[in-house]
């Protein structure tokens, strides 16, 4: 599997705070409250994955047997869903923005970090099944999950584009918990 992937995913937690300003229901709060609730949910999401994304691009260059690699890939991708769970969680206890819209934002976001967490998921499962036979197998194979792992999560920050929030996004350019996210 190319590290590309995890990149892809990361995309998508960017978007989702990009597109709505930076969520299940704890009830009406205040911009700013929720985009530094949400900023605080991914940027330890992004965070890990971008250490773990450059982890695993040194390590597998180095490799030394398909089952290597193998168990390389599927310790990425259950640290990635650990963290997706993490982060899912603290978005549903962000509560719902008080702004037009709000709810729809709120649950669009959520459904985006489910989505994210079920593709995370799924490749992990899928990463067990990956052959160890030889590493010509075990490369087109992990390359053959890396490819479905991209096209299952490219289109899952499209339901945001539409929902914009002029509210929000002021508020996450003064949080400072959205400041460090997206290497800004």
């Amino acid at each position: 599997m190319r590290v590309r992937q995890a990149g892809v995913l990361l995309s998508t937690a960017a978007i989702a705070i990009g597109a709505a300003g930076c969520g299940s229901s704890s009830g009406k709060v205040s911009p700013s409250a929720y985009v530094t609730s949400v900023c605080r949910a991914v940027a330890p999401l992004e965070q890990d994955i971008r250490s773990r994304e450059s982890q695993l691009a040194s390590t597998l260059s180095s490799i030394k047997s398909a089952a290597q690699g193998k168990r390389i890939l599927q310790s990425f991708l259950e640290a990635f869903s650990r963290d997706t769970d993490a982060a899912l969680s603290k978005l549903r206890a962000a509560g719902t923005p008080d702004v037009a819209n709000g709810a729809r934002i709120e649950h669009a976001i959520v459904d985006v970090f489910q989505r994210l967490d079920t593709a995370v998921k799924s490749a992990a499962g899928q990463a067990a099944s990956l052959p160890t036979s030889s590493p010509q197998a075990f490369q087109a194979a992990a390359s053959k999950l890396g490819t479905t792992v991209e096209s299952s999560v490219s289109g899952i920050g499209s339901s945001l584009s539409e929902l914009r929030s002029p509210q929000l996004q002021k508020a996450a350019s003064s949080s400072s918990a959205c400041k460090s996210l997206n290497g800004s």
